[in-house]
């Protein structure tokens, strides 16, 4: 199963975290997995909410790619 994994420390937070994408193709089709992990408390985790919103974007990306 292909892999990336990121280190991930933006201005704004502390502790260095990891973020790891796993992918999988099935029937033509990839499904993407996005695990971000590492974070201090729940409460810092819960704060960050960019990654349904890039994801989307990469989607619409993607699906556009293939119709267009």
């Amino acid at each position: 199963m292909p892999l990336l994994e990121f280190t991930w420390l933006p201005d704004w937070q502390e502790p260095q975290t990891l973020v790891r994408f796993d992918l999988e193709e099935k029937d033509g089709v990839t499904t993407v997995r996005l695990t971000h992990s590492g974070f201090a408390s729940a409460d810092s985790r819960d704060r960050y909410q960019g990654w349904p919103w890039l994801l989307a974007l990469l989607q619409a990306y993607v699906e556009s790619e293939v119709s267009g």
